[in-house]
């Protein structure tokens, strides 16, 4: 996963009628003794941004160049 990368959400929302699905990589934030990527910046379809959001939750669709 990397900053440009578009994502889709691979789990389910705790209010069903959230429309978050898809978003764009806009940060990533990695772990400074592992250096596995931990979490990134969202912007979602919906365009909400949501911050510091699990990598572990989401999949990569396409990677940007």
């Amino acid at each position: 996963m990397k900053i440009g990368d578009l994502i889709k959400f691979k789990g389910s929302w705790a209010n069903p009628l959230d429309e978050r699905r898809m978003g764009i990589v806009m940060q990533v934030w990695t772990n400074g003794w592992s250096g596995r990527i931990q979490g990134a910046d969202i912007l979602w379809d919906n365009g909400d941004l949501s911050e510091q959001f699990g990598a572990n939750n989401v999949e990569v669709v396409n990677e940007s160049r």
